[in-house]
């Protein structure tokens, strides 16, 4: 349900869900570990930061 709700707050929020999803694609295509890292734990935090907001924000 945490994930769902996560992934539901994003979608509300076309700039924020683009800005994970660039993350994303910058880290898969990252050719240093490091960086690659950060641009995940970057997503992921964005990620828990949306799974906060409550119905109506």
């Amino acid at each position: 349900m945490t994930r769902w709700w996560a992934e539901f707050a994003l979608a509300r929020d076309p700039q924020l869900k683009a800005r994970v999803h660039r993350l994303e694609d910058e880290a898969a295509e990252a050719t240093d570990n490091a960086h690659a890292m950060s641009l995940v734990e970057e997503a992921g935090r964005l990620h828990r930061e949306a799974s906060k907001a409550q119905p109506g924000q």
